[in-house]
């Protein structure tokens, strides 16, 4: 597992990243935490089969989160 730790607008944000060895694929997490601490969103993005593009597509999607550019983010329907 992978960790990284950042600060984006006021927002702290947390990455992780984990290998599911049943599937071969890496799984990309990122925490969302206000000012104050509070977690304001906590999500998964889809699974990649590279531990690099797992965390750069979670950097991604926390970053649009607080830009709102759900554009962006895995869950929105195009």
């Amino acid at each position: 597992m992978n960790a990284e730790q950042g600060t984006y607008k006021g927002y702290n944000i947390f990455i992780s990243t984990e290998h599911d060895d049943t599937l071969d694929v890496w799984n990309g997490r990122y925490r969302i935490l206000d000012k104050s601490g509070k977690v304001v969103l906590e999500s998964l993005v889809p699974p990649l089969d590279d531990e690099s593009k797992a965390e750069e597509s979670a950097n991604v999607e926390a970053r649009a989160w607080i830009d709102g550019d759900s554009d962006k983010l895995s869950g929105t329907p195009q």
